[in-house]
């Protein structure tokens, strides 16, 4: 059983190494992007981030749309 739970330990390890990855990348291209002026493009897709970040949190449009009525 311990063996499983450091097994699962070192993924979740990586999966939030690959995440802060990723949000350094996403911050960079926004500073780049920013730069140039085309901010507002970005904020669209940071919406879409935003959206699509309830689906991986365990909760499904199904869920959310119940939650809100």
């Amino acid at each position: 059983m311990e063996s499983k739970i450091a097994y699962l330990n070192d993924k979740l390890v990586a999966v939030a190494e690959r995440e802060k990855k990723r949000e350094r990348e996403r911050r960079k291209l926004r500073q780049q992007k920013s730069s140039d002026g085309s901010d507002q493009k970005d904020d669209e897709n940071d919406k879409s981030d935003k959206e699509s970040e309830g689906d991986e949190n365990g909760k499904s449009d199904k869920d959310s749309k119940g939650d809100e009525e």
